[in-house]
């Protein structure tokens, strides 16, 4: 049986490792790192609040119906 998956993106700070949350706010677990729906969200995510600090990673994650 095939899960239901979907691909996000997720900004992280270079110069420390930490991740952007929902609340613009740096944590250091994935899991609880913002998810972006489309890498150019990410980018701009990335470029408002971080500058030039940021780099962009993106997975595939379940997710519920």
């Amino acid at each position: 049986m095939f899960k239901d998956v979907r691909r996000v993106w997720v900004v992280q700070q270079k110069s420390t490792g930490l991740f952007l949350n929902l609340d613009l706010c740096l944590v250091r677990s994935l899991k609880h790192a913002g998810r972006a729906p489309d890498v150019e969200c990410a980018h701009e995510t990335g470029r408002l609040n971080l500058e030039r600090d940021y780099e962009i990673h993106t997975f595939f994650e379940e997710f519920d119906r």
